[in-house]
C-alpha cells in the first residue's frame, strides 16, 4: 500500500522513504518542505492512517546530504 499510495497521501512530501525492518516491522523517513506540509501529513497519519502505526516521532533539522540514485 505504502508503496502504491504515498505519493497520493503525500504530494508535498520531497522524500519519502521505507525500510523494512522484520516482516511485520518497518521504518519510515519522510521530509517535508516546511512545517506547514509536514502538519498536514501528520494529521493523516494520525487520523484515517493510524491503525497502520504503531509508533509515531518526529525530528527536525536541515538536510545536509540527499543522494538520490535510481536503478540503471
Amino acid at each position: 500500500m505504502y508503496e502504491r499510495d504515498s505519493p497520493t497521501l503525500y504530494p508535498d512530501a520531497e522524500m519519502l522513504l521505507m525500510i523494512k525492518t522484520t516482516e511485520t516491522s518497518c521504518v519510515g523517513v519522510s521530509v517535508y518542505p516546511n512545517e506547514e506540509a509536514r502538519n498536514l501529513a501528520e494529521s493523516r497519519t494520525s487520523g484515517e492512517l493510524k491503525h497502520l502505526v504503531k509508533e509515531n516521532f518526529r525530528l527536525s533539522g536541515d538536510m545536509v546530504v540527499k543522494h538520490v540514485f535510481s536503478n540503471k
